[in-house]
């Protein structure tokens, strides 16, 4: 572990050199004779002052203050060096007559800060805090400020922002006022941000002041503030944002356009229901992906590619291809209780054609940098560094030279949105005469016995393994026509016969191959055939699909995350499915822990966020259905599964 947290400060044994910002709840100023860290070998880091206005200071939670400046002294010293190379922790309590007045932290580095320039008047002052705020507009003012972001560089801010999250959330602080005014990027040598005024995180359920919120930032009403479901909820709003070049929007089309698998992340994280939220990991990985990232300790392997359309041998069909467009994505099924389903596990990929595929192509040479960016997400934090603890103040004669200022968008600037040229589509060749798709009929099935590359379609029984025809679009060769067919997998068309078939594959593994995130499953506890159903209870709600992969170690991180499966995809094409489940239980009590308010109305129970709007709480929970002995004292409800018995539990619960 590491040293203690630093002691309180006297505010007389100060040397301040100037004020650096003003805001409702304080002023910053530059401290000349402090250092964070100075026996560190990069000499630490040098440290301003921030102390709250009178009127802020009896909301003031000393005690809470206190203990997040005590919590680096409760990591290891590599984890307290993270936490001050990420964020501007509180370092030491300042106080004046024995009253708390403030708090040291460590000036903002100094790359997280730019100049701006304008068109009319070059560059503008000293160098400014480099907020996101700047981002969220459109490309000309961006760039006419003076910025170069492109949409890889969005994406590695984000993957940088959700593993910073992932790994506060373990050491107990949620951001809470989680916005891009109190979150700094840079690009250089890397994307990364930078995230300050943590004084407004809650630290172990403690806050220093009463939550607020930014405006346009603020989460669902009468949802609990500063949890890490609202954390996720906001860091959906930036990458929405982000993408849209738009201050307020909520509308993930922007998103979806660069992967949909991260339009469908910012759909379940932008939800009313904050349990049902994905992770800030999970975010991360997909943020990976997107970008054509290898993931941690992964070797990238190719995606699922589609065979090529029109080039059928002789005697044979076109070759099937995924439908054109955005789609969501296809979590694979495997059961935890039978074998995986075959397949070689990849990069989920998307369809051809997509903005994610042709991002791809173009991010896969930062690789390198993403990786270590996401390693805060899968490395273990119990290897304590070297030097001294960060967070160790100390005086020093050398001046810091940090600054603090608002940014204040300047709108003269002007510029041009660089246009982006328009690819030649490749001409598709005839097929063979004795083409199958010539006389295929809708609910026939065909087997492909050719290669990834070149189709070989003969007409066969519906059975496992096969393809079969849900639509026929006559008069046209757009494989595009299939995309929002339910079911439709692959296509192939004839130039010949102007007609495109939309075709389903028959999984091994069911319907279920064929399910969406948000889709309800159900089937046998063993290895065997998973259908599509109705969210009952008793069912599972598909909380993610993964293509190309049978780790089901992916799913670890999805909240609650209770089962997985997969389904083999065709033969040869990579295109096996991975599926992370969630049991639906009759009501909230069936993923609640101890010590979480909920609001029972009859025999229901419903968590509703907050616990000032619940009326009982829960005091103990079993796997072991129907044990109200269990509870002692306490009330109990329970539930049981006959096909899941591991799944069934006893919940215990008090009146509030």
């Amino acid at each position: 572990m590491s040293a203690g947290s630093a002691a309180p400060v006297e505010f007389a044994t100060l040397v301040l050199d100037g004020e650096l910002g003003r805001g409702g709840q304080g002023s910053v100023h530059r401290v000349r004779n402090k250092r964070i860290n100075e026996s560190a070998a990069d000499g630490g880091w040098e440290v301003v002052y921030k102390e709250y206005v009178p009127a802020v200071l009896p909301q003031v939670d000393a005690a809470a203050l206190a203990a997040a400046v005590a919590l680096p002294g409760r990591l290891t010293g590599e984890q307290g060096r993270w936490l001050c190379e990420k964020t501007a922790w509180p370092a030491a309590v300042v106080r004046r007559g024995g009253r708390t007045c403030g708090f040291l932290m460590r000036a903002v580095p100094d790359r997280f800060h730019f100049t701006l320039q304008t068109l009319a008047a070059g560059n503008q002052g000293p160098p400014r805090l480099a907020t996101l705020e700047y981002l969220l507009n459109d490309d000309s003012y961006v760039a006419g400020i003076g910025l170069t972001v492109t949409d890889r560089d969005r994406l590695l801010l984000l993957a940088d922002l959700a593993a910073t999250l992932d790994r506060l959330h373990r050491f107990g602080v949620a951001v809470g006022d989680l916005s891009p005014k109190n979150l700094l990027f840079t690009l250089a040598p890397q994307p990364e941000c930078f995230l300050i005024d943590c004084d407004a995180a809650r630290t172990d359920l403690a806050t220093v002041l009463p939550q607020a919120e930014t405006p346009d930032w603020h989460v669902p009403a009468g949802e609990e503030r500063a949890t890490r479901h609202s954390d996720t909820y906001k860091l959906a709003l930036l990458a929405v944002r982000l993408f849209a070049r738009d201050q307020s929007t909520t509308d993930p089309a922007a998103l979806a356009a660069i992967d949909p698998a991260l339009g469908a992340l910012a759909r379940a994280s932008l939800g009313t229901d904050p349990a049902a939220r994905p992770t800030p990991a999970a975010w991360a990985e997909q943020l990976a992906s997107a970008s054509g990232s290898p993931k941690p300790g992964r070797s990238p392997k190719p995606g699922r590619g589609p065979k090529a359309a029109g080039g059928a041998k002789p005697g044979g069909g076109a070759k099937p291809k995924p439908p054109a467009g955005p789609a969501a994505p296809r979590p694979h099924v495997n059961s935890g209780a039978g074998p995986a389903g075959s397949g070689s596990a990849t990069t989920p990929g998307t369809g051809t054609g997509s903005a994610a595929a042709r991002a791809g192509k173009v991010l896969v040479a930062l690789a390198a940098v993403v990786a270590l960016v996401l390693v805060a997400v899968h490395r273990g934090d119990s290897h304590p560094a070297a030097d001294s603890h960060p967070l160790t103040v100390s005086h020093s004669p050398r001046p810091a030279g940090s600054t603090y200022r608002t940014p204040q968008p300047d709108p003269t600037v002007t510029s041009t949105r660089p246009t982006t040229p328009t690819p030649t589509p490749t001409p598709t060749p005839s097929p063979s005469p004795t083409d199958p798709i010539a006389t295929a009929g809708v609910g026939d099935c065909l087997h492909d016995t050719g290669t990834s590359d070149h189709a070989d379609l003969t007409p066969a029984t519906c059975t496992a393994g096969t393809f079969k025809v849900v639509r026929i679009n006559e008069g046209s060769t757009d494989p595009g026509g299939c995309a929002n067919v339910p079911g439709s997998d692959w296509n192939v068309d004839s130039k010949r016969y102007s007609r495109v078939l939309c075709l389903s594959y028959q999984s091994p593994g069911g319907d279920l191959y064929h399910a969406r995130q948000g889709d309800c499953v159900s089937g046998p506890n063993r290895p065997g055939p998973w259908s599509l159903v109705s969210c009952r209870t008793g069912a599972f709600k598909v909380l993610v699909v993964y293509s190309g992969t049978n780790d089901q170690s992916r799913c670890d991180n999805w909240p609650n995350y209770n089962q997985w499966r997969t389904a083999p995809g065709p033969k040869g094409a990579d295109s096996d499915v991975l599926q992370c489940l969630s049991m639906v239980f009759p009501d909230d009590a069936g993923y609640a822990t101890v010590r979480t308010c909920l609001l029972k109305s009859g025999s229901t129970f419903t968590n509703v966020g907050s616990c000032d709007r619940s009326n009982v709480y829960v005091t103990g929970r079993t796997s072991t259905p129907n044990y109200p002995a269990f509870c002692g004292q306490d009330a109990s409800t329970y539930w049981r599964s006959d096909e899941f018995p591991d799944l069934g539990y006893t919940v215990c619960w008090r009146w509030r």
